[in-house]
C-alpha cells in the first residue's frame, strides 16, 4: 500500500502552498502587531471595538494608528486561516500536516480574537492574558510548520507526511521551542502594570520595576538563562548540519534575529525605550520563533525521512 506522502498521493499545488506562506505571514505579523501594541502602550488607544471612537477609521494619532493597524491585520489573519484550512481540506485531505494542522491553528485564532476584543473592552486578568498570547505563538507555530511542509512537500512530493524526533537536531528544537515558549509567555505572569516585560521580553540583565518578584520571577530569570543557552546550541547545531540548505539559512537567520534582540534589550535596559527599538524588539522576537518552528520542521520532516529509508 502506497503512503499518503509518497509520489502517487496528493499533490500540494503551489497556490496551496503560496496560501500557506501568506497566512503564515500574517499570523506572525499579528503577534508582531500585538507585542507593538502593548510595547508602545497603545491598547487604550481605541477604548471600543472593533471600531475606533465608533468610526471605522481612526483619529489621525500614532497610539490609535497602531492598535488599529493590529485589529486590520486580525481581521484578515483568520480568513486567511480559514481558506487555508478550507483548501487543505478540499484538495490534500490525505496530508495531515498541511491539511489538519490549519484547522487546529483556526480554533485558537478565534480563541485569540475574542480575547483580544476582551481586552478592549473589559480588560484580561494576568492569567487569560497569557493564554491569549500562548494561543497566539500557537497558531503562528501551526501555521509556519504547515507553510513548511507545504513547500517541502511540493518540492518532493516524497517527503513525509510527519515529523520524527529521531534526530539529536529535532530533539533539540523541540526543546528550544519549548523554553522559549515559556519565556515569552511567562512574562505576563510576572510582569508589573505598563512593564515591558510582559511583551515578548527576554529577562537577561535585570528585573524591571513593578515586576513581581519572589520565586515566580526566579523561576522565570533561570528558564530564560536556559533558554538562550538551548538557542545558541540549536544555531549552532543548524549551521553544522550538512545536505540540509533550508536548516542553515533559517539557523543563519535565528542568529541575527537572536542577537539584535539581545542587543536591542541591552540598550533598552541601560539608555532607556524608544518606540523604534520596542518595534525592532519584538519584531526580532517573532523572527527568532518563526526561524525556530521552521528548523523544528525541517529537522523533524528529516528524522521522519531517514527512519522511514531505515
Amino acid at each position: 500500500m502506497r503512503s499518503s506522502s509518497s509520489p502517487a498521493g496528493p499533490r500540494i499545488s503551489a497556490g496551496h502552498r503560496n496560501l500557506l506562506l501568506v497566512a503564515a505571514v500574517f499570523a506572525a505579523l499579528l503577534v508582531t502587531m500585538g507585542a507593538v501594541v502593548c510595547a508602545t502602550e497603545s491598547g487604550e488607544a481605541c477604548p471600543d471595538w472593533p471600531g475606533c471612537f465608533g468610526k471605522a477609521i481612526p483619529p489621525p494619532e500614532i497610539h490609535a494608528i497602531i492598535e488599529y493597524t493590529h485589529r486590520v491585520i486580525a481581521a484578515l489573519t483568520t480568513p486567511l486561516i480559514v481558506a487555508a484550512a478550507v483548501v487543505g481540506w478540499r484538495r490534500a485531505c490525505g496530508l495531515r500536516l498541511v491539511s489538519w494542522l490549519p484547522r487546529i491553528a483556526v480554533l485558537f485564532a478565534l480563541a485569540a480574537g475574542v480575547f483580544g476584543a476582551l481586552t478592549v473592552l473589559t480588560g484580561l486578568p494576568r492569567g487569560w492574558a497569557a493564554v491569549d498570547l500562548g494561543s497566539a505563538l500557537i497558531v503562528v507555530t501551526l501555521m509556519v510548520a504547515a507553510a513548511t511542509a507545504a513547500w517541502a512537500g511540493h518540492a518532493d512530493p516524497g517527503t513525509p507526511d510527519r515529523l520524527s524526533t529521531r534526530s539529536p537536531l529535532a530533539r533539540l528544537a523541540a526543546a528550544t521551542l519549548g523554553a522559549v515558549y515559556a519565556v515569552y509567555v511567562g512574562g505576563i505572569l510576572v510582569a508589573g502594570d505598563g512593564s515591558m516585560t510582559r511583551c515578548l521580553s527576554w529577562p537577561i540583565w535585570r528585573i524591571l520595576p513593578g515586576d513581581l518578584g519572589g520565586w515566580p520571577q526566579v523561576a522565570r530569570l533561570t528558564v530564560a538563562a536556559f533558554a538562550a543557552f538551548l538557542v545558541v546550541a540549536l544555531v549552532v547545531a543548524g549551521l553544522r548540519e550538512r545536505g540540509a540548505r533550508g536548516v542553515r539559512c533559517a539557523s543563519f537567520v535565528a542568529a541575527i534575529a537572536f542577537a539584535v534582540e539581545m542587543l536591542v534589550g541591552v540598550i533598552m535596559m541601560t539608555r532607556g525605550a524608544s518606540p523604534f527599538l520596542a518595534v525592532v524588539y519584538v519584531a526580532a522576537a517573532v523572527l527568532l520563533w518563526c526561524m525556530l518552528v521552521l528548523i523544528g520542521v525541517a529537522a523533524g520532516l528529516a528524522a521522519a525521512g531517514r527512519s522511514r529509508s531505515a
